[in-house]
């Protein structure tokens, strides 16, 4: 199977899925960011082993979207529900203050 390129934000993950000696197939990855490359990986000893082609290639794209993640991309401070929550009671308060159920 040829290499699969796919384009995870501004990153392409290149990978090459091939047999290992005992006939198992595993994948070789490639994380690029414009013309540098940020990561190039070869299978070692220890490694996902599969049955086909296909599994050896979507391991590595989950592979490289993982390692994108983990090391580039900033995890949010607070959750979504927090934030929510946080609009939602300053929005109540508004609304109050404007009505005249507000006292200060």
């Amino acid at each position: 199977m040829p290499a699969s390129t796919v384009s995870y934000g501004e990153f392409k993950i290149i990978v090459h899925p091939e047999t290992n000696r005992l006939g198992a197939w595993v994948a070789s990855v490639s994380v690029s960011h414009g013309a540098r490359t940020v990561v190039d990986i070869r299978p070692a000893t220890i490694q996902p082993q599969w049955l086909t082609e296909a599994e050896a290639a979507r391991d590595g794209i989950e592979w490289g979207r993982r390692f994108i993640d983990r090391e580039f991309n900033t995890p949010q401070a607070r959750s979504w529900v927090s934030d929510r929550s946080h609009a939602q009671t300053w929005f109540r308060d508004a609304e109050e203050a404007r009505s005249g159920k507000f006292i200060a």
